[in-house]
């Protein structure tokens, strides 16, 4: 929200895709939740898509991703939940003040990471004072 009403020519939106249990998030997890995830969590999400709102697929995330992406409204600093419908965001994301303080520390962190060239140099011995 905060870069949308930066730079209003651009259009910037969040997209909340849905819990999609078959997308590999729990590679990291004990063997017993990685069976589940990829043999008996597959075939049940499309049956339980209808009753558990959250539920989604990569493929449904896919559709409403693309259609926010072509939305020819021009609406920007919006949030869109797993149906691709507009919603509203947290209180704190709705806070100007907030999130502006947000962008300004990610801002200020990113600042203090060496860029590539600096990294270069200071290997190649020339960035020693």
């Amino acid at each position: 929200m905060a870069f949308a009403r930066e730079t209003p020519r651009l259009h910037f939106n969040a997209v909340e895709p849905g819990l999609n249990p078959t997308t590999g998030l729990a590679r990291d997890a004990n063997g017993f939740v990685r069976f589940l995830s990829k043999y008996i969590i597959p075939p049940l999400v499309p049956l339980l898509m209808p009753f558990i709102r959250i539920l989604s697929t990569p493929n449904r995330a896919a559709r409403v991703l693309t259609k926010v992406l072509i939305d020819a409204s021009g609406q920007t600093g919006s949030y869109f939940d797993q149906g691709g419908h507009p919603m509203p965001g947290s209180a704190l994301v709705r806070d100007p003040k907030f999130t502006d303080r947000v962008v300004a520390e990610t801002r200020a962190l990113l600042s203090t990471i060496p860029t590539k060239q600096a990294r270069e140099r200071q290997e190649s011995g020339h960035g020693r004072a």
